[in-house]
């Protein structure tokens, strides 16, 4: 996991497109939610801003289509338990709860499905800030255009961990094979050009509360006893 400062939530509205510097990271629907005072995770707006992730994961390019497919196939299983019971599972403790009694105490497909989706975020998580902080680092900008580097901290500080031998091999190829950044913050400013920095700074407001959301649900599952902490 990132650094445990205090986390302070985000609001989409700080982060709003004006005429012509619009952005993918700015889009409300792609927005993590911001939790209710009794730290709770709304459910609908949680798995659209995850489908926000997923997609985004294509701006990395073909090499990266496992891991958008592997993200995605875990936004699927949990929206198939949410739309069982929207109003009974409106927040993501609740549908944990709900898949857990279904199930023995013991993960259902959503429960299973969401403890994996749960590693991806980390991971995208990670890649992300890993991003923003090059970014901002002060050291020439084509120094940090090549993001292998970013790529291999965050699998290392989230996948890694939970992965076998052959899929650590398979994830050498995805971290030589990442786009140069300017290409990925094109994709994010929608294809507009000369829009880095906003393009980063609507990243990094977007991740306080990605962050706080990922920790969130980190913190639930260790406390039903679903995973265990990083070490």
């Amino acid at each position: 996991m990132t650094s445990s400062s205090p986390v302070v939530a985000v609001e989409p509205n700080d982060v709003a497109d004006s005429p012509g510097h619009e952005t993918y990271f700015a889009k409300p629907e792609h927005f993590f939610p911001h939790l209710t005072d009794d730290g709770k995770i709304p459910t609908a707006q949680f798995l659209s801003a995850c489908q926000g992730i997923a997609d985004f994961v294509s701006f990395l390019g073909a090499t990266f289509s496992l891991v958008r497919k592997d993200i995605q196939g875990n936004v699927d299983k949990v929206r198939v338990r949410f739309e069982k019971d929207q109003e009974g599972q409106k927040y993501l403790q609740q549908l944990i709860d709900a898949d857990l009694a279904e199930h023995g105490g013991k993960f259902g497909i959503a429960t299973e499905g969401l403890l994996w989706l749960k590693r991806g975020l980390q991971f995208m998580l990670e890649l992300l800030t890993e991003m923003v902080t090059a970014y901002n680092s002060g050291l020439p900008r084509d120094k940090t255009e090549d993001l292998s580097g970013a790529v291999a901290t965050a699998y290392g500080k989230s996948l890694k961990r939970h992965h076998g031998f052959i899929a650590k091999q398979a994830f050498k190829v995805v971290t030589m094979a990442v786009p140069y950044r300017r290409q990925i913050l094109k994709a994010v400013a929608l294809g507009q050009e000369g829009l880095d920095d906003v393009c980063i700074h609507h990243i990094q407001c977007h991740l306080d509360n990605f962050r706080l959301n990922v920790k969130t649900l980190v913190d639930y599952y260790i406390e039903k006893k679903l995973d265990t902490p990083d070490v």
